[in-house]
């Protein structure tokens, strides 16, 4: 949504949260220059046009936990963390390889969302998730608490993980962290 002003010039972009991938990627607000550093799944619709449209992105491999290089301007993931072995670990050399200025986005749901949900390796709460980034070095950390209320939401929103076992409400932290 944009907000104008009485002549209809627009002013400012507000967000609407939600934890649809296209909500996510606004967030995001990557530009075209930019690499991006993507953990976990990237098998959305939208992710897919999304990468397909931009050609600096690079899903995690394990070469780059070797890298000591800062090559990245943005490091994101939505909720795939939370499916990997080494999803802190991640968490962590995103850090390193992010460029100076450099900001990830996640989204990281509350563990009594994940509970009943198959597969998931790295389960924190908010208060926790937020002690590891400023611990791991970020600065500037925003975060949005989202919450979809029904699988009917969740479905619309095309949040395919919730669909299955998840308890409701759900929530997720969309977290902004910046790399000074």
């Amino acid at each position: 949504m944009t907000v104008t002003d009485q002549k209809g010039l627009a002013k400012d972009r507000i967000l609407e949260w939600s934890i649809s991938a296209e909500s996510f990627l606004e967030t995001a607000s990557v530009q075209q220059n930019e690499s991006i550093l993507w953990i976990g799944s990237a098998s959305t619709p939208s992710l897919t046009r999304w990468v397909s449209e931009r050609t600096q992105i690079t899903v995690i491999s394990p070469s780059l936990f070797t890298s000591k290089k800062s090559q990245f301007d943005v490091a994101a993931a939505q909720l795939g963390i939370h499916f990997l072995d080494e999803g802190e670990e991640w968490l962590r050399k995103s850090f390193h390889l992010l460029k100076p200025g450099g900001r990830l986005i996640i989204d990281l749901a509350e563990a009594i969302t994940l509970e009943n949900i198959e597969g998931k390796n790295y389960i924190k709460s908010l208060p926790d998730y937020w002690d590891l980034l400023r611990e791991i070095g970020f600065e500037a950390i925003f975060v949005q608490q989202i919450t979809v209320r029904s699988l009917a939401e969740a479905m619309e929103q095309g949040w395919i993980e919730l669909t299955e076992r998840a308890m409701f409400p759900a929530v997720v932290n969309r977290f902004i962290a910046l790399k000074g």
